[in-house]
């Protein structure tokens, strides 16, 4: 009796200890989640602090952006436009800075926006400027004209940036390399030659447009220009001449004369050259307006009624892809009433222009007599076109295999030259800032400031 009662104490006690050792284990395992836990929720608040001032942040730089454009006046000095100290803002605390900086051709406004949150901070820079008719490749007022509406088509590659004050008009399959801005909520589709007008990105199965980056319906109205910006260009005009040929680089028979514009008489062979650098490249010509040549230098040229262009216009910096990398050329087109490529010799197989062109009231079309004759080959731009109404350039049909053949005119071999985006033609800087919103150049962060011990 007794041997069999210690059996039983021995194994008692053995059980005794293992449940100890199990309830240990688990003890350990249960402070162990609860450590996690705690580091979890830490963690999750840490982020929340984060993710909450990085927001913070960029609402500032948007509100810094809403603020410039609300300003009657831009700012010319650096300024604080809501506090000159951290103000509260999202459960934190937010300081906006803008600072312009009117260096270059286009002036830049840097927005610097801080933000911290319990303890996270986080700081951004925006550098914005003013949207201008020079940001994009194409800019249409009004889509109407000759041959409207301006069908973009099967066989275009429209290489930039696009805005419409008007409803964009889709026949096929164009493809668009960079953003299209309309101001419309609606496309209009050739459908098989019994056109409709849609929201949708295409129109099965007769129009499938290709909008690579983006297709932007309801955009805001960018006010276009007036005569009293034409007259602005013609005072600050340092050459002012009257019905007149104008030449860059003319050939004197040794060579271009690069660097140089010449004048002349209409049908006179009389030449008055005139370096580029020796005046502020701005050139008002009254009347009868003709233009071609080599541009090595900066210029634009300015007209009260309509620029005929006579032949290839393209800079010294460049070669058959447009302008080079370090191309400093640039050359602007302004008239009153059109551009306009002249139907001659010149002309008759293939066009080059190298400019930004600016027709304030175009009643026709960009190539003269754009529906006659028989077929000039391919029109090729390299630079930008803003002009009041649509300008036809060409005529022509789509067999029944879907290929376009050419019957009047040209094909466009359009492209936006992107040093339009900081760099302008002279005087421009006067007139194309018209209340038209900003672009953004570069979004960039910086090193964050604790704004709970902000000293100014």
């Amino acid at each position: 009796m007794n041997s069999t009662r210690k059996t039983l104490t021995g194994e008692s006690g053995s059980t005794l200890v293992v449940v100890m050792i199990c309830a240990l284990v688990m003890l350990i395992t249960a402070l162990a989640l609860v450590q996690l836990g705690a580091q979890d929720a830490a963690l999750a608040l840490r982020d929340v602090r984060v993710s909450q001032a990085f927001y913070n942040a960029e609402a500032g730089a948007e509100r810094g952006e809403a603020w410039l454009g609300d300003q009657t006046n831009m700012p010319t000095t650096p300024t604080m436009p809501f506090s000159s100290s951290p103000e509260s803002f999202g459960g934190g605390l937010m300081l906006v800075s803008i600072t312009p900086d009117a260096s270059g051709s286009r002036i830049i406004y840097t927005i610097r926006s801080l933000s911290t949150v319990q303890g996270k901070s986080h700081a951004i820079e925006v550098d914005l400027t003013p949207t201008a008719f020079t940001d994009y490749l194409y800019y249409t007022n009004s889509d109407v004209g000759p041959g409207s509406p301006g069908y973009f088509r099967t066989g275009d590659v429209v290489d930039g940036p696009i805005h419409i004050n008007d409803m964009m008009a889709i026949w096929g399959d164009p493809v668009f390399t960079s953003e299209v801005q309309t101001t419309a909520t609606e496309i209009q589709y050739y459908n098989d030659n019994s056109p409709i007008q849609s929201s949708a990105l295409e129109n099965p199965p007769h129009d499938y447009p290709d909008f690579q980056e983006g297709l932007q319906l309801g955009a805001a109205t960018i006010p276009w220009l007036s005569e009293s910006d034409l007259n602005t260009l013609k005072g600050l005009a340092g050459l002012s001449l009257s019905n007149q040929e104008l030449r860059f680089g003319r050939d004197d028979g040794s060579g271009p004369m690069l660097g140089y514009v010449s004048y002349s008489n209409i049908g006179n062979d009389s030449w008055t050259d005139v370096d580029l650098s020796s005046f502020n490249g701005l050139i008002y010509v009254n009347g009868s307006c003709l233009v071609s040549g080599i541009v090595d230098g900066q210029a634009t040229l300015v007209n009260n009624a309509t620029i005929e262009i006579v032949g290839d216009l393209s800079y010294a910096g460049s070669d058959a892809n447009g302008p080079l990398p370090d191309c400093d050329d640039i050359l602007g087109l302004v008239a009153s009433t059109k551009v306009s490529i002249s139907d001659n010799a010149a002309n008759s197989s293939d066009c080059v222009i190298h400019a930004h062109i600016m027709a304030m009231n175009n009643q026709a079309a960009l190539v003269e007599n754009y529906s006659q004759g028989t077929p000039r080959g391919t029109l090729t731009i390299h630079g930008g076109i803003a002009q009041d109404k649509w300008g036809p350039v060409g005529t022509g049909y789509f067999d029944e295999a879907g290929e376009f053949h050419l019957l009047t005119g040209y094909e466009r071999d359009f492209h936006y030259d992107w040093r339009l985006r900081d760099m302008l033609p002279p005087g421009y800087d006067a007139i194309i800032f018209n209340g038209g919103g900003f672009n953004r150049l570069v979004w960039r962060e910086i090193a964050p400031v604790d704004l709970t011990h902000w000293e100014g």
